[in-house]
């Protein structure tokens, strides 16, 4: 199974939270500092949930419209979905600077080294993903369904999301 990191507000009726970038950015919030995995280089595709959900649009309406491309289905029927690519660790750091600028930190965190057992305390796998790595390129989805991402990337979404996980916080208390 690959895994993507997913951005942006969900339109579900039950959630509209990702997880990973979500966490990580509840992490910095409420622990103030910026959390790096090993060596802070790992990679990971991201992509906002409409631009996903475009992806299964074309192909309900493939179906819908009767399409048998071989392409489309079968053996072939194997989509990869991205809109870019983060490294986490300078992604984090940018979380840390966007809350500080913000006003939702006192002062800029500084960056501290999270071991996978203390990330999995935080929140499971999702956490510890900040250390993995998980690459790919969405040729496949961009060439045979024409598609291609078109919703705000994931560092112009970071505000969005430290306001929600802000907000989140504070009605927790």
């Amino acid at each position: 199974m690959r895994l993507i990191d997913l951005s942006g507000k969900g339109r579900g009726p039950i959630s509209g939270r990702g997880r990973q970038v979500y966490e990580l950015s509840k992490l910095i919030l409420t622990a103030q500092y910026i959390p790096i995995i090993g060596g802070g280089k790992a990679r990971w595709n991201h992509i906002h949930v409409a631009d996903l959900s475009n992806v299964f649009l074309r192909l309900v309406e493939a179906a819908v419209a009767k399409n048998n491309d071989s392409e489309l289905w079968g053996a072939k029927g194997y989509f990869l979905t991205e809109s870019g690519e983060h490294i986490w660790s300078e992604l984090a750091e940018q979380i840390g600077r966007e809350a500080h600028e913000m006003g939702l930190l006192s002062k800029q965190p500084q960056t501290q080294e999270l071991s996978k057992d203390a990330a999995m305390k935080q929140a499971g796998f999702e956490a510890v993903s900040w250390g993995l790595n998980s690459r790919g390129k969405a040729e496949r989805a961009r060439k045979v369904l024409g598609w291609e991402p078109s919703a705000p990337s994931l560092e112009a979404d970071i505000p969005n999301i430290l306001k929600a996980e802000h907000e989140a916080l504070a009605s927790a208390k």
